[in-house]
C-alpha cells in the first residue's frame, strides 16, 4: 500500500493531471466571466464535471499502464505475489485520487464561477455547484475503475489509454442509441445517477431508469469490467 501511495505522490502525471483539472476549471471560470454562464446547467456540467471525469479516465489507466510501460509489474509482484490483492490496492487508491480530484474541483469551481457570474443575468449559484460535484463524485468513483480495468485488460498504458477514451467517448455513446439496450448502458446510467444527485438538464432522462436502477446498473458495470480484469490479471503471465 504504501508503495504504491508513493507513486502517486511522487510520479509527475498525477500532479500534472491535478494541473489540467484547475487549468480547465480556471478557464471555464474566465469564459463565464467573459460570455455569461449560457443556457441553464452548462456551466456546472462542462465547467466542473467534464474535467474530472476525464482525470478519473487518466488516473485509471495510468495506474497499471505506468507498471506495464516501466516494464515494473513484475518487480511490483515480486513484492507482493497477491495479485487480487495489489488490483484492490490500486482500485482504493483510484477511487481515493478520483474522489480528491473532484473535490478539489469542486471547492475551487464554487466560489469562481459565482463571482463570475455575478455581472451576468443568469447566476451561477454554489448549491448548484455543490450538487454538480457530488454527483461527478459519485460517478467518477465507479469510471476510475472501469479506466483502471482497460489498463489491465490491455496490459498497456498507450492501449489502456486508447481503449478508455475510445470506449467512453465512442462506444458506449453508440451502444447508449440502441433501443432497450441502450438505457442499461455505463454512460446513460451514470448520465441518470449525476442527472438525478445534480438536478442537471443535460443528462436529465437519458436513461430513463429511475435513480436506484441507475445506481445499480452503474455500480454493476464498474464491477464487470474489474472482475474481467482481475481474472486476465491472475491468470495471465507478466512480461
Amino acid at each position: 500500500m504504501r508503495a504504491e501511495l508513493r507513486k502517486i505522490i511522487c510520479l509527475p502525471t498525477p500532479r500534472w493531471v491535478t494541473l489540467a483539472v484547475l487549468a480547465a476549471v480556471l478557464v471555464a471560470a474566465g469564459a463565464v466571466a467573459l460570455m455569461g454562464a449560457g443556457t441553464e446547467d452548462f456551466a456546472p456540467t462542462f465547467g466542473l464535471a467534464l474535467p474530472p471525469w476525464i482525470a478519473s479516465i487518466v488516473i485509471g489507466v495510468w495506474l497499471v499502464g505506468v507498471e506495464y510501460g516501466q516494464k515494473t509489474m513484475r518487480r511490483t509482484l515480486s513484492r507482493n505475489p497477491d495479485r487480487l490483492k495489489l488490483v484492490l490496492i490500486k482500485g482504493m487508491l483510484g477511487v481515493l485520487a478520483a474522489v480528491l480530484l473532484t473535490a478539489l474541483a469542486t471547492v475551487v469551481a464554487t466560489p469562481l464561477f459565482v463571482i463570475a457570474s455575478a455581472g451576468h443575468e443568469l447566476k451561477v449559484t454554489a448549491p448548484e455547484l455543490l450538487r454538480a460535484g457530488l454527483g461527478s463524485l459519485v460517478n467518477n468513483m465507479m469510471v476510475v475503475l472501469i479506466a483502471l480495468s482497460l489498463g489491465l485488460l490491455t496490459r498497456s498504458m498507450a492501449g489502456g489509454m486508447a481503449l478508455a477514451l475510445g470506449y467512453f467517448f465512442v462506444i458506449d455513446t453508440l451502444l447508449a442509441e440502441i433501443p432497450f439496450i441502450g438505457p442499461y448502458m455505463f454512460g446513460a446510467a451514470s448520465s441518470e445517477v449525476f442527472s438525478n444527485i445534480s438536478g442537471d438538464r443535460f443528462t436529465e432522462g437519458i436513461s430513463a431508469l429511475g435513480p436506484v436502477l441507475a445506481a445499480v446498473m452503474t455500480i454493476a458495470w464498474a464491477a464487470a469490467f474489474l472482475t474481467a480484469a482481475s481474472v486476465r490479471f491472475t491468470r495471465a503471465d507478466v512480461e
